[in-house]
C-alpha cells in the first residue's frame, strides 16, 4: 500500500516519505549542526545523528574556583568489621489516665464509714466547745486554781492577813529604845494580797538612833525588820530557805540553834562584827506554824566600850515573832 502527498499514497519502504514535517530539519541545515530556530522538543535529533548542545551560561564561573569533590565513603582496612550497636531496651511510656493525671480512685465500700467517723468527730468538737463556753460564762468571776483541792490544802491554814492593814502593827518597834531613843522616821511597810499562786506577803522595817555615850563621833543605831510569808501553791514554806541561808554559814562571830515553844518549829541565828570604834550584833528568830512563816531580825550598833547583851536581844526578837503570830491567827 502506497500513498503520495499529505493525503495521497505513500511507500512504506521509503522512510523519507513517512517523515513528518516536525521531524525534518529545516532546509539549509547541515547534518551534525544544531537546528536554529526550531523547538528542540519537537525535533527528532536522532535523525541524521545530531547531538544536543546546552545553552550558554549567563555568568561564567569565577577565576580559580573549583567545585568540591564528590564525597567518597572511607574504605575500612582489610579484616575490619564494624561493631554492632545495641539498641537501648526501654518500655514505652504509658499514656496518663483521666486527662493527664494519674489519679487512683479511693477504694469503694468505705465511704459511708469514713463519713460517719468524721461526722462523729465534728460533733464531739462542737459539744466540747459549747461546754467550755458555758464554764467560762458561769465562772468568769471565779478564778480557777491549777491545783484544785491541792491548792486549798497548801494555802489554807490557821493564819491569814485579811484583818492586817499595816504590817508594822504586828510588832512593836519601840522595843528598840532600849538601845537608841530617837526614831529614824515612820516605819515602812508593805502588804501583798494572796492570789491563786501566792499566799500573800507582809513586811515592816523600823529604826532608832542616838549619840554614843563613849564617842562623840559615833551614832548608835537599832533596827528591826519583820517578814511574813504565807504558803504558796508551789514549793516549800519560806522558813526552810531562811533557815538554810542563816545557819548554813559558820565561822567567827556566828552561832545558831533551835527555839522551842514557838510555832511548830523555830530557830535563832546571831552574828557579831567587831570594828575599831563600834560593834554590830545581828540577831534573828524565825518560826513556822501551819500555813505561815514569820521572821524578825534585830540589828544593834553600839560605840566602842558600850556593851551589848545577846540574851536581851534574843528574848526581844522571840517575843516579837510570837506577837506577829498572835496578830495573824484566825479567830
Amino acid at each position: 500500500m502506497t500513498s503520495s502527498g499529505p493525503g495521497g499514497p505513500q511507500d512504506p519502504a521509503n522512510h523519507q516519505e513517512t517523515a513528518q514535517w516536525w521531524a525534518t530539519p529545516p532546509t539549509g541545515t547541515d547534518a551534525g549542526q544544531p537546528v536554529v530556530g526550531a523547538d528542540p522538543t519537537m525535533l527528532n535529533y536522532g535523525t541524521a545523528g545530531a547531538q544536543y548542545t546546552p545553552p550558554a551560561q549567563a555568568f561564567p564561573p569565577a577565576q580559580g574556583y573549583q567545585s568540591a569533590p564528590a564525597y567518597q565513603q572511607p574504605v575500612p582496612p582489610v579484616g575490619y568489621s564494624q561493631p554492632q550497636q545495641q539498641q537501648p531496651q526501654f518500655a514505652p511510656p504509658q499514656p496518663p489516665m483521666n486527662g493527664g493525671y494519674n489519679y487512683a480512685p479511693p477504694p469503694s465500700g468505705g465511704g459511708g464509714k469514713a463519713g460517719w467517723i468524721i461526722g462523729l468527730v465534728v460533733g464531739l468538737v462542737v459539744i466540747v466547745g459549747i461546754g467550755i463556753g458555758v464554764i467560762a460564762l458561769t465562772s468568769k468571776d471565779k478564778p480557777i486554781s491549777p491545783l484544785g483541792d491541792d491548792k486549798k490544802k497548801a494555802m489554807d491554814g490557821n493564819y491569814g492577813m485579811d484583818k492586817v492593814g499595816n504590817a508594822c502593827s504586828l510588832i512593836d518597834p519601840t522595843v528598840l529604845t532600849k538601845w537608841s531613843t530617837t526614831s529614824k522616821g515612820s516605819p515602812e511597810h508593805s502588804e501583798t494580797k494572796p492570789t491563786d499562786y501566792s499566799g500573800g506577803r507582809l513586811s515592816c522595817t523600823a529604826g532608832y538612833s542616838s549619840q554614843s555615850s563613849t564617842s562623840k563621833y559615833h551614832t548608835n543605831e537599832a533596827d528591826i525588820s519583820l517578814d511574813v510569808n504565807f504558803n504558796s501553791a508551789y514549793g516549800k514554806p519560806d522558813y526552810d530557805s531562811w533557815k538554810s541561808y542563816d545557819t548554813g554559814t559558820t565561822g567567827s562571830g556566828r552561832s545558831s540553834g533551835d527555839v522551842t515553844g514557838l510555832g511548830s518549829q523555830a530557830y535563832w541565828h546571831a552574828e557579831t562584827r567587831d570594828y575599831s570604834s563600834f560593834t554590830v550584833l545581828d540577831y534573828t528568830v524565825a518560826a513556822q506554824d501551819s500555813n505561815v512563816s514569820v521572821k524578825v531580825k534585830i540589828s544593834v550598833d553600839r560605840g566602842s566600850g558600850e556593851t551589848i547583851t545577846k540574851d536581851d536581844i534574843a528574848q526581844i526578837a522571840k517575843d516579837q515573832v510570837q506577837k506577829a503570830l498572835d496578830g495573824l491567827r484566825k479567830k
